[in-house]
């Protein structure tokens, strides 16, 4: 096996996270990373395929959504009963259908494997390669999240009784309708509205970096009879598009265990994803979580299980799949009272909130990452493909 350089994976993150820069899937940044990682692929050797697919933005469906509900409510002030019903009836309808009016973006995932003949086990690396939109607080982002489906279902259900027996003071009542959706529509807008993009050094040009890396590394002299892919997933700040793409098609072989690598260069705490959600749980297999808990502490490090309550990964829609897949990551290892309260409320195990806090901001830059947390992260990366 060839040694594991850090300058390598250094170089990586520059060119992905300065040179390129932000990488918004659908875009032309995007594009100019997925290439690059085409190209490095193809110079290791490896044989690479390209899965493209389409989504439609997450920004410019939120905004949809406001543009859609606003209207539908104003209108309800307007016109009678039955028909405000309707137009609200619509308007659900019409939300739901998002997926398939609005314009779509292309994005693409590469798949880059090194079979070997009469192979007795199959091994795979990820790593998402897009940046997001800097964030506008979680705050904010969480009101949103959450009091968007009851704002919703109360109007409903008002809207149903005006229609089934008219109220004698509508107006007031539409005020106070209008008091508790439109600050929440708001809250959508102005979450969805932040221009800035992150150039993404941390989340994802680490993850992308080190798993290049290790394909280097590995490929003249893989492990005996083991068959290696490496994916790079886009899409992923979409909502796990590029993921749920792979899973989809079935590109990769079920039999086949994926370490994800997502922010591994900044924080000085590991963590293995333990499961993710709040309402639809998802866990990841313990027997793969503890082989990579061993594997990392051959790098010397102790990590945590991590129940990522807010935050999705790559590895969700191949778990769900039935493919044994998890994520490694580092994080601050601060107080997190927010994580506490969801683990209580929601009785998870070790929930927490991603402490990062240059997460999806301009400060997300390739001098905030440490060369030992690369190597420690390479490591974890080359012992989980030689021993899974």
């Amino acid at each position: 096996m060839a040694e594991f350089e850090s300058r390598r994976a250094f170089e990586h993150i520059d060119k992905l996270a300065y040179e390129i820069g932000p990488r918004l899937a659908g875009t032309r940044g995007d594009r100019m990373a997925s290439d690059y990682i085409f190209k490095q692929f193809e110079g290791i050797g490896l044989n690479v395929k390209i899965q493209e697919f389409k989504f439609v933005d997450r920004h410019l469906r939120s905004k949809a959504t406001v543009a859609l509900f606003t209207a539908a409510l104003a209108l309800s002030l307007l016109l009678p009963s039955i028909f405000s019903l309707i137009v609200w009836l619509a308007a659900l309808a019409l939300w739901r259908s998002l997926g398939r009016l609005l314009p779509k973006l292309t994005s693409r995932n590469l798949i880059a494997t090194k079979e070997v003949e009469a192979a007795k086990r199959r091994v795979a690396v990820s790593a998402h390669y897009d940046s997001a939109r800097c964030s506008t607080g979680i705050r904010l982002r969480l009101f949103a999240k959450f009091a968007f489906l009851p704002a919703l279902a109360l109007v409903t259900a008002v809207l149903v009784v005006r229609a089934l027996a008219e109220p004698p003071a509508w107006p007031f009542v539409w005020i106070v309708l209008a008091a508790i959706l439109f600050p929440v529509l708001a809250a959508m807008f102005a979450a969805a509205s932040n221009r800035h993009a992150s150039p993404g050094a941390e989340d994802n040009a680490s993850g992308v970096a080190v798993m290049l890396e290790t394909a280097r590394a590995l490929f003249d002299t893989p492990p005996p009879e083991t068959s290696l892919t490496f994916i790079a997933f886009g899409a992923e700040e979409q909502g796990l598009v590029g993921s749920a793409a792979l899973a989809e098609e079935k590109l990769l072989p079920p039999d086949t265990p994926v370490l994800n690598l997502d922010m591994v260069g900044a924080s000085p705490a590991a963590y293995v994803i333990e499961g993710n959600g709040l309402f639809k749980k998802v866990r990841t297999p313990a027997s793969l979580n503890q082989k990579i808990m061993e594997s990392a502490g051959k790098a010397g490090l102790r990590p945590k299980l991590w129940w990522a309550a807010l935050a999705g990964h790559d590895h969700v829609p191949l778990v769900k799949a039935g493919i044994k897949a998890t994520t490694f990551t580092f994080d601050t290892s601060g107080s997190d009272k927010l994580g506490r309260r969801l683990a209580k409320w929601f009785k998870l195990p070790n929930a927490r909130v991603r402490g990062y806090r240059q997460l999806h901001s301009l400060d997300d830059t390739p001098e905030r990452i440490g060369l030992a947390n690369i190597e420690r992260a390479a490591v974890v990366a080359l012992d989980f493909v030689a021993t899974i």
